[in-house]
């Protein structure tokens, strides 16, 4: 490794198990020195880069596509073209969308026009710790992949289970990995992105993952109830793993970024730059369960309430 190179982190983990938190985290920290982040959404809008980009200039997004399929020689062109920034950078940071397996972007960076300009720091996985053990079929294994790629796993919102569970899911993913019980992705800065060690190769697993969800956009023209809008999200069928976006809420004058996986759903203020912007949100949800008419047709009623 050449001490020009540059370092990449590599965050993946299932939807909703707080990657963007963990983004957040970094991009707000000086200390890091000249830092880009590459963010991956598998919608037609990236909402996760454009939440970063309050915190963050260096900013590069990469959507409507799984970063480790579709996407991916979008990701090698602007891992070329980041490589080539005068002055140069300190670290390059990749989210992968929640449905990716980093193990192709892992393989992507020992592509020889990289491997000159970038070397691979650590790969983090973050994990659900109140849903990692529901997951079945190709969901479950998904998730696996994703944890046996990982340096560093992360066993997020730990205070939404108890100590045996925690126990549990340690026992689970092996003692081969590091493994942190976290809440909101709070770990050391020094851990969070110190360098480390070579690291063997992994197999990659086949990964049919753009068969297994679906991504749709919603956007609304008017305020919501917030009420009606949080008792909506309290019935959302188990089917929609994640839904993320921009809303307004009815008495508000400053617009909300929603996050909202399992039955926990979360409203952050927005910027002021966005006040005057609809309504967007993105859903992910298991393919074939053909719920996208019937929650817009709810989200359309709600607006009229």
């Amino acid at each position: 490794m050449n001490n020009d190179s540059i370092a990449v982190t590599v965050v993946s983990g299932f939807l909703g198990a707080g990657k963007t938190t963990l983004l957040n985290r970094i991009a707000q920290q000086p200390q890091h020195g000249r830092m880009a982040v590459i963010v991956n959404d598998f919608g037609e809008l990236n909402i996760d880069a454009a939440i970063i980009a309050e915190v963050t200039d260096a900013v590069f997004s990469l959507q409507n596509g799984c970063i480790c399929c579709t996407v991916q020689e979008d990701l090698l062109a602007q891992l070329v073209s980041l490589s080539q920034l005068r002055p140069r950078l300190d670290r390059i940071v990749i989210e992968c969308s929640g449905v990716s397996d980093p193990q192709r972007i892992v393989q992507t960076l020992g592509y020889p026009q990289l491997k000159a300009h970038l070397h691979l720091d650590t790969v983090i996985t973050l994990v659900d710790a109140s849903g990692y053990a529901a997951l079945e079929g190709e969901f479950a294994r998904l998730s696996r992949a994703q944890v046996a790629c990982a340096d560093l796993v992360l066993l997020n919102k730990a205070d939404l289970v108890s100590a045996a569970e925690l126990q549990s899911l340690r026992a689970t993913i092996g003692a081969r990995t590091r493994v942190i019980s976290t809440v909101q992705a709070q770990i050391p800065d020094a851990l969070l992105l110190g360098e480390r060690s070579p690291r063997n190769g992994f197999t990659p697993v086949p990964a049919p993952h753009h068969e297994l969800f679906e991504s749709w956009t919603w956007q609304g023209t008017q305020a919501l109830p917030a009420k009606a809008l949080r008792d909506w999200l309290g019935q959302l069928p188990k089917d929609v793993f994640r839904l993320k976006g921009l809303v307004h809420l009815q008495g508000n004058d400053q617009p909300f970024w929603l996050q909202h996986v399992g039955n926990r759903s979360q409203f952050t203020l927005a910027s002021g730059e966005h006040a005057q912007n609809s309504a967007q949100l993105v859903f992910i949800a298991r393919r074939g369960s053909d719920l996208r008419q019937r929650l817009e047709a709810q989200l359309q009623e709600m607006q009229g309430l």
